[in-house]
C-alpha cells in the first residue's frame, strides 16, 4: 500500500520557487497498476521520484508498506530503495557493462543471494526476448533494446513496488504492448506498479488513471484490469 497525503514539492531557483507538486493526496493499493498521465511539466516524474524515495517532499507524508518515507534520512532512503524496481526514462544503464552485468549489479545492490542471480537474469531476459543480447553493452543496443534491458533489470530483483518512467517511449506498438502486458501480469500477482506515461495505450492496462496538471491531480479514476 502506498499512501500519499498532501504532498507538496517546491524547488528553489534563482528566479524564485517553482511548485512541482501542489497538494497531492493519493492511495495506491497493493497490486495496483497506476498510470500517471499529463503534459510535460505536470509533475509526473517528480511524483515518481518521491514515491520511489529518490527525493523527499517539501511537506506532506508518503507511507510505503507502513514506513513513512519522508522521515528517513539519506542513508535510510538508499537502503529502502533496494526493495523497489526502477525503470528510468533514459535507462541509466552502466555504459561499460554488458546487459547481463547491469542486471548482476542490480541484484547485488538489492542484496539477492548470488546463487539465484543466473536464474533471475535468464528468466527476465527470456520474457523480454533479449537472450541474444545478454553480453552486449548499451552502446551496442538500439534505444528500444536498451529499454527492454532496463525493464529486465528492474524485474529481476522481483520488487514489491515497480516505478516506471515512460516505459513504451522507445518501443514500437507491438513491443510496447508486450511490456504493458508484462507489467499487468506482475500487478495481478501483487506487485504495485506506478508509471508515468504519455502513451494512451497504457489506459487499457492500468487499474488506475491519474491525470496531473500543474502539479495537481486533475482527475483520478479506477478501472478493472482486463482479463
Amino acid at each position: 500500500m502506498i499512501d500519499i497525503q498532501h504532498v507538496r514539492k517546491v524547488f528553489a531557483t534563482p528566479d524564485g520557487d517553482v511548485v512541482a507538486l501542489a497538494d497531492i493526496t493519493l492511495a495506491i493499493p497493493t497490486g495496483a497498476m497506476v498510470a500517471l498521465m499529463g503534459p510535460s511539466g505536470s509533475g509526473k516524474t517528480t511524483l515518481l521520484n518521491i514515491i520511489g524515495a529518490m527525493d523527499a517532499p517539501s511537506s506532506g507524508q508518503v507511507t510505503l508498506d507502513g514506513i513513512s518515507v519522508e522521515r528517513l534520512d539519506a542513508e535510510e532512503r538508499a537502503a529502502f530503495r533496494r526493495r523497489i524496481g526502477f525503470v528510468f526514462q533514459r535507462f541509466a544503464l552502466i555504459a561499460t557493462a554488458s546487459a547481463y552485468e547491469n542486471m548482476e549489479f542490480a541484484l547485488r545492490i538489492a542484496g539477492v543471494d548470488r546463487t539465484d542471480w543466473q536464474r533471475r537474469i535468464l528468466h527476465a531476459l527470456d520474457i523480454l526476448d533479449m537472450n541474444d543480447h545478454a553480453h552486449h553493452r548499451p552502446g551496442e543496443l538500439s534505444g528500444g533494446q536498451q529499454q527492454r534491458i532496463a525493464v529486465a533489470r528492474a524485474i529481476c530483483i522481483e520488487p514489491k513496488i515497480l516505478i516506471v518512467d515512460e516505459p513504451t517511449a522507445n518501443l514500437d506498438s507491438q513491443r510496447g504492448a508486450a511490456v504493458l502486458n508484462l507489467f499487468r501480469s506482475y500487478a495481478m500477482n501483487g506487485t504495485t506498479i506506478v508509471m508515468s506515461t504519455h502513451d494512451p495505450t497504457s489506459e487499457k492496462y492500468a487499474t488506475d488513471i491519474c491525470r496531473l496538471r500543474a502539479g495537481a491531480i486533475e482527475q483520478h479514476h479506477t478501472t478493472t484490469l482486463p482479463a
